[in-house]
This record gives C-alpha cells, structure tokens and sequence, in this order.
C-alpha cells in the first residue's frame, strides 16, 4: 500500500472519530433545536475498529490488517462537542481531524469530513455500540467495523 494512501487512511480515520464530537443537524456548526425540543448531548467515545475491507478499482475487495499504517484493531476517539476524530499515527504522534458534519436522525449518528484527499463517513447508533466507517479516494474504498463506548458516563 503506497505511503499516500496509509497516510490517507490513517487521517480519514482520525478524521471520521472526530465528526462525533458534536451530533446535531448538519451543518455541524451552528444548528439550533428545534422550539420546544432540548438537544442531546454526546459524550465523547472512544472507539476500536476491528475488521476492515480494502476495495481497489480494477481488483476485488479483500480483508485488510491495517486501515492505512494503524495497525487494527486501530484505536480512536470521537469527541462530538470539539467536532474532532483523533487517535495516534504510526510514528506515535497525535493525529486529529475535524468532523466537517454531523447530522442526527433519531438515534443514528453520521460525521463526516475529508482528510488529506480522502473522504470519510462513520455511522453509529447511540442504542448500541457498533459503528462503522468508511473512507474513500479516487482509486479505493475502506469499510471498517468496530465498537464504541461512551467516555465519562456510568454504565
């Protein structure tokens, strides 16, 4: 896999665990609730991607080990009210991404942002702890699966 596209990867994943930080209607910037309704805060989650398949244009899909140079499981954190994906990049320096929006239906969450080139998407559910992510470039597509668990909230 070419250094580009791990880099790529490993931002879009960064990337797509930030778009969490803050769940409301998209634009993530300055949504309001509506008259009468009290928005729902997020906490922050921290995540863990655990299976993944890379697609590549002109071969099929296969299992991958890795999203990008993180080594899976590959470990992140959402944080929904900074509007960021962030975890650690291979050289062990903090890798954070800013979600560019979070929309809200009921109780699935969707973030999305690009990074570096590479556009990302990470759908969860705040009634269960999978979540999904997905990034994609001109010339591949990742899906990766995992759990989240909320940070700072009694269980």
């Amino acid at each position: 896999m070419s250094n580009l596209l791990k880099f790529s990867l490993a931002a879009a994943v960064f990337a797509a665990v930030s778009g969490f930080a803050h769940a409301q209607e998209t634009p993530a910037a300055a949504s309001t609730p509506a008259p009468g309704a009290e928005e729902q805060h997020l906490p922050p989650y921290d995540c863990t991607l655990t299976e993944a398949v890379l697609c590549k244009a002109g071969s099929s899909c296969t299992p991958a080990k890795t999203l990008g140079e993180l080594q899976l499981p590959a470990r992140v954190l959402l944080h929904f009210e900074q509007q960021v994906l962030a975890g650690v990049s291979a050289d062990g320096l903090p890798h954070v991404s800013t979600m560019s929006s979070v929309a809200r239906s009921g109780d699935i969450v969707v973030a999305q942002g690009v990074d570096s080139g590479t556009g990302w998407m990470v759908h969860a559910t705040s009634n269960d702890d999978e979540v999904t992510f997905v990034a994609a470039s001109d010339d591949f597509i990742v899906n990766a699966f995992g759990t989240c668990k909320p940070l700072g909230v009694a269980q």
